[in-house]
């Protein structure tokens, strides 16, 4: 990870700054932006510099996919007048102020900004230095800091539709080249086929056994996590399901999350900290259970993947309630909310749905009908425009 006052800090030939980072959510749609420029063999892919939060797995995750990436101090604040909201505020007229230095040393043409406090300040410096902005919303109800930075964005890329941005274009969220890959409609194989096989054969799961994926983002979901517990009881005697818990880093660190299992009989169950490898995972899993993050199920319906949803309740403005209701909707997905989330709830809704094939694959064609394949060629032509440039520049 470069420094704000490292002396290889990046110069003024980088093309794009794309700020985001606290989540998954607000890192990987924008890696994904990134890496659609290397698709396209444009050399602007080499010329992008990643502004992340102070969370050692953003600089990790960016440094893995090949780009440089400075950390700034800004961090979240809830909207009541407490001791740590004004230290967050602080931070955050830091971040502004490291921002500003960031962008006046690279010079970029544009930026674009995923949401989150980390773009926030990115956002602001880059109105400061007169630099446009494209903002990239995943949710269908706004953030405040894409809010904020719509009133001066060149344009606003948004996942769903009747997203209340001002200029929104709905371009979907884009996603990781190897999850966009496993969509029906670029690779017809991906899911049902081969692809699917490979990916149980990398994850250990024999091919008797029904695949349940439970994510609870990079950061963990307590309720969720302990009701995971309750549901390995219930089922303790399933020798056809399989179980792959995403128990998240503030689980795994606390040693509430352990990795158990047994071989051949019963229930099979591992936990780990973090997915290094969710194209796998998601192409394997028959079924995932998940929070309602946009870029969640961005990819979900990227790998046409059913789901039963927990939104996480008090998430700003109730957005993962809102993101559900799409799937929902479209017949792609079931919702427990956590106030009625336990876990015989949980099991039966499992085992229900496993015991529906036909179902099952219904929610997998809705889900994969909500699909954008595309979306990251769609929001870098938004970035190139907003810079005054051809796509062939």
């Amino acid at each position: 990870m470069i420094g704000p006052s490292d002396p290889g800090s990046p110069c003024g030939d980088t093309w794009a700054v794309i700020a985001g980072g606290g989540t998954g959510g607000h890192i990987y749609p924008g890696l994904a932006v990134a890496d659609e420029f290397g698709a396209t063999g444009d050399t602007r892919r080499h010329r992008i510099h990643f502004v992340v939060s102070g969370r050692p797995l953003d600089a990790e995750v960016v440094a893995k996919a090949g780009f440089t990436a400075t950390a700034i101090s800004a961090r979240g604040f809830g909207r009541r007048l407490t001791a740590a909201n004004l230290r967050a505020v602080c931070a955050l007229a830091r971040g502004v102020w490291q921002c500003w230095r960031i962008l006046g040393r690279t010079s970029p043409r544009v930026v674009l900004a995923q949401g989150g406090y980390v773009s926030a300040a990115a956002a602001v410096a880059a109105r400061l230095r007169r630099i446009p902005v494209v903002v990239l919303e995943a949710n269908a109800t706004p953030g405040a800091a894409n809010r904020l930075t719509a009133r001066w964005a060149a344009a606003c890329a948004v996942a769903f539709a009747d997203t209340p941005l001002a200029g929104a274009v709905r371009t979907g969220l884009p996603v990781r080249a190897a999850i966009a890959r496993l969509h029906p409609d670029c690779d017809p194989a991906g899911v049902a086929g081969s692809g699917r096989a490979g990916a149980r054969a990398a994850l250990g799961v024999a091919e008797d056994r029904r695949l349940v994926l439970v994510a609870g983002g990079s950061q963990g979901a307590a309720r969720l996590n302990a009701t995971v517990g309750a549901v390995r009881r219930l089922l303790a005697d399933r020798a056809d399901i399989a179980v792959r818990h995403i128990v998240g880093f503030v689980a795994a660190g606390s040693g509430d999350a352990v990795t158990a299992g047994s071989a051949n009989r019963g229930l099979e169950y591992e936990s780990l900290p973090y997915e290094h490898d969710m194209p796998a995972a998601l192409a394997a899993a028959d079924l995932v259970v998940s929070r309602a993050g946009g870029s969640a199920l961005a990819e979900l319906a990227a790998a046409g993947r059913a789901s039963v949803l927990v939104p996480m309740p008090g998430a700003t403005d109730d957005h993962q309630v809102a993101n559900a209701a799409a799937l929902v909707a479209a017949g792609a997905a079931v919702v427990i909310p956590e106030s009625e989330l336990d876990g015989p709830h949980l099991a039966t809704t499992i085992t229900d749905l496993l015991a529906d094939p036909p179902r099952l694959q219904r929610m997998q064609a809705a889900a994969a009908g909500l699909g954008a394949p595309g979306a990251a060629g769609r929001v870098a032509e938004l970035m190139i425009a907003a810079a005054g440039e051809g796509s062939g520049s």
